[in-house]
């Protein structure tokens, strides 16, 4: 069965400032079930995600994505980048020129990525995923599978069905749902995709589907998320810089916690959310005053007293809250949150000028 042999899925760079979210979720899923699944990020994605960081549209998602790629290339499981040796060409390193290579053009980027397909498939069954028709096409003519969004939707048992086929349907896999895009011309996946009537399958009650929670769909719900989710990760990072070693006494059953300690000394690191990050961090040094406080605002809306969606907080408050996390960053020296700030108080200023409903789920 092809669910039980590897298959390698190699991402492009327009996949992970685009579709981030969905390859996310797609990667839980395939490490929770234990499916033969490796993730590649072809070493000039790397480059290119660098790239984007200082571009003022693309800020936001290409920091997005290579924190989450860092952290998941650091745990050795699913996601991988690609080596200097793990290359077709001649020269043994894919960063070195071929003497007949053409470079200087977004085209070599293009064929490094090729490169690193025909690499892996020469060992596994290998899927390039992009959302470049050029790039596709010159894929399958190298005889690599491909991967394609539809258009303005895409999810985690798409990923999965073009993978495994009818086989998908043993597995449990989410489908759509929105999220806050960078593509100018939708902001966020808006259209669910039409489901399948006609192969047998049904999708609310096959083992494919995962129990759909509401998902919001209002655009300030869904970049609010991301905020919490992205800056909560650099404040971990900050934290483990912070305690260094202690890191891992907290919550350790052989630690002697008094039961009057802050509640994030009993928890394992690896559980703290970005309201115990703050607690420890004000307890090294003040914390930024402001209104709403900065804890309340990175909680999970209806997770904790005081939190909200992100359409239920006023323009003020999403830049009152920003200002407090630069003003961390500041504090204590941490340049990745610093410099994230204004990548996000970009995107703050774009959702809060579009005509939007007033409310959303």
């Amino acid at each position: 069965p092809l669910s039980e042999e590897l298959t390698v899925v190699v991402l492009d760079t327009n996949i992970l400032l685009d579709y981030l979210d969905v390859i996310q979720a797609f990667v839980t899923e395939v490490e929770e079930q234990g499916l033969p699944v490796l993730i590649i990020i072809p070493g000039v994605v790397i480059y290119e995600l660098d790239g984007q960081k200082n571009r003022e549209r693309l800020s936001w998602f290409a920091r997005r994505a290579s924190s989450w790629l860092l952290k998941k290339v650091k745990e050795r499981r699913s996601v991988k980048g690609q080596a200097l040796n793990e290359t077709c060409k001649a020269s043994g390193n894919w960063k070195k020129r071929d003497l007949d290579a053409e470079f200087g053009s977004e085209r070599s980027n293009d064929s490094l990525i090729i490169d690193c397909c025909q690499y892996f498939l020469r060992q596994r069954r290998t899927f390039l995923c992009s959302k470049d028709k050029l790039l596709t096409v010159e894929a399958e003519s190298e005889s690599v599978l491909t991967i394609s969004p539809g258009r303005n939707a895409f999810s985690s048992r798409d990923i999965a069905q073009a993978l495994f086929g009818v086989e998908a349907s043993r597995f449990r896999f989410s489908g759509y749902h929105p999220t806050y895009r960078n593509s100018l011309e939708n902001l966020i996946q808006t259209t669910p995709p039409p489901e399948p009537d006609d192969d047998g399958m049904d999708v609310d009650d096959d083992a494919s589907s995962v129990p759909q929670l509401l998902h919001p769909s209002h655009s300030l719900d869904l970049l609010h998320l991301q905020v919490i989710d992205y800056f909560t990760g650099l404040l971990l990072e900050l934290v483990a810089r912070v305690a260094g070693p202690d890191v891992g006494s907290f919550g350790s059953s052989n630690s002697e916690t008094s039961k009057y300690a802050p509640s994030y000394s009993r928890k394992s690191f690896t559980t703290w959310g970005a309201l115990d990050c703050l607690d420890y961090l004000g307890g090294k040094k003040r914390l930024p005053r402001t209104s709403p406080r900065v804890d309340t605002f990175m909680t999970r809306p209806y997770e904790g007293v005081g939190a909200r969606r992100g359409q239920d907080w006023s323009r003020r408050d999403w830049e009152t809250a920003l200002k407090g996390l630069r003003e961390i960053g500041d504090d204590w020296q941490e340049g990745s949150i610093r410099e994230s700030v204004p990548a996000a108080e970009l995107h703050i200023s774009r959702v809060f000028a579009m005509p939007m409903r007033p409310t959303g789920l």
